[in-house]
């Protein structure tokens, strides 16, 4: 890799002198700098991404840092660039010399580039991750919590006639693009140049605005037709053309000749605008976005600094959470639809399918390793319960009151060599069960001939 300089693994002496001076030992930035050496590799992790040859490139782990400290200052490539020669603590943190005149602000979004060329987002994070569990910062089963958080898609939200009309051109574009010697004799002149210009709503009523929309309906039906029965093998698969025609059986449910739906659908599995269709509408806490969302798990140990350990973009309406961090659920639904999770602790909640805390209930089984709930009833009244080795026994605890009745003792009809019992398995109704156990047996010899000796 050529590089244009190499990032100092000390802070320069005029930076630290300085720094040291006006930055509290506590600064999030000089802590960063003093540890720098400990948390981040040399340019060389990095070598894999660039050419060995060529104008020597900004220190990628410069850049690398830069990106992160700019994602925790929510500030844009411009400014990030000039904060890198105009702030000290940032100084401080980059091990850069007071002089230092910086980079160009588009530098930042290349090398972000550069990484996702080469599927290489994550090579940092591990690398840091790596380096904080040999510091002993995180540890092998500690607590750990995950949440999500919104990631907006870089769309602009689109009204009914703005979706379809802008799904049409860029589907005509695109069609162009691959065969424009079929779309020039096949496609009239006037058709394609309307339906290369971008619709809006703006101006129009309510009635101007559905006959635009009609019409655009119509266009992109007609314009399918045209595809499916002329045009050349390597059009028919374009993506564009593939969300075209969803668009238009979300926003046309009745086919060519009908009306568009009433109301512009939205939801999970809406394409929300043809430019990002993988993005679509989410929405959590009363807030909604289109874009998709972020799964970010964080340690959660008291004695320990918590930390960001796991990043995971999913879609916007990715699984979420039914009970709290750490709850168990216990197979089988209660009366309301509902589900029981039992915390750690021996609590149990019964918690919506929309998640959050849950409802606790009045009662909590006593912690013990041969203490477990094995299935709520098919009516979701009663729990299922087992306690013991061999044999094991089976209660029946009244959900809403937790009064305990003892129900069955399983245990193999010989208990020789019977081990502990292991999975218990029960039908809804009661009326079936099934288990299985461990079995150890051994074999005595006995031996002649040896000689005896006296104590």
């Amino acid at each position: 890799m050529s590089l244009q300089w190499q990032l100092a693994r000390q802070v320069p002496e005029d930076t630290a002198q300085l720094g040291q001076t006006l930055l509290a030992p506590e600064n999030m930035y000089r802590q960063i700098g003093d540890r720098f050496d400990e948390l981040f590799p040399t340019d060389g992790f990095f070598a894999d991404l660039y050419e060995t040859t060529g104008r020597g490139a900004i220190s990628p782990v410069l850049l690398a840092v830069v990106t992160v400290l700019q994602m925790l200052e929510k500030t844009p490539d411009r400014q990030a660039a000039e904060w890198v020669v105009s702030r000290i603590d940032w100084k401080y943190a980059l091990h850069l010399p007071l002089t230092y005149a910086g980079f160009h602000f588009t530098d930042l979004y290349a090398f972000r580039g550069r990484l996702l060329a080469h599927q290489q987002e994550r090579q940092l994070f591990d690398d840091v991750l790596g380096k904080l569990k040999t510091l002993g910062l995180i540890k092998r089963r500690g607590k750990m919590r995950t949440d999500s958080t919104h990631l907006l898609a870089v769309v602009e939200h689109l009204s009914q006639l703005e979706l379809v009309a802008e799904s049409l051109r860029v589907a005509l574009r695109a069609v162009t693009t691959v065969a424009p010697d079929w779309a020039q004799q096949s496609l009239p002149a006037t058709f394609r140049e309307e339906c290369s210009q971008r619709q809006t709503g703006y101006g129009l009523n309510d009635q101007e605005v559905l006959t635009h929309l009609v019409q655009a309906g119509q266009d992109s039906f007609w314009f399918l037709a045209q595809v499916d029965h002329s045009a050349p093998p390597s059009v028919h698969d374009l993506a564009e053309l593939h969300v075209l025609r969803t668009v238009l059986e979300q926003q046309f449910p009745s086919g060519a000749g009908g009306p568009p739906a009433t109301r512009r659908p939205t939801g999970g599995e809406v394409i929300e605008s043809p430019h990002e269709p993988e993005a679509r509408f989410g929405s959590k806490r009363g807030k909604g976005w289109i874009g998709y969302k972020v799964q970010v798990t964080e340690t959660c140990d008291t004695d320990q600094p918590h930390l960001i350990v796991d990043i995971e973009p999913t879609g916007a309406t990715a699984p979420r959470p039914v009970t709290p961090e750490g709850s168990v659920v216990i197979p089988g639904p209660l009366p309301d639809g509902r589900v029981l999770g039992r915390a750690a602790d021996g609590t149990f909640a019964a918690c919506a399918s929309a998640g959050g805390e849950g409802a606790a209930l009045p009662w909590r089984l006593p912690s013990d390793p041969f203490l477990d709930a094995v299935r709520v009833s098919g009516d979701g009244l009663l729990l299922y319960v087992r306690e013991g080795s061999v044999p094991a026994r089976l209660s029946r605890i009244d959900v809403a009151t937790g009064l305990t009745t003892k129900w069955k003792t399983l245990a193999p009809p010989d208990l020789t060599g019977a081990g502990h019992i292991w999975t218990i398995l029960v039908t809804p109704d009661g009326r079936g069960y099934a288990y299985t156990h461990g079995l150890f047996l051994e074999d005595l010899f006995l031996i002649d001939g040896l000689p005896h000796r006296r104590p």
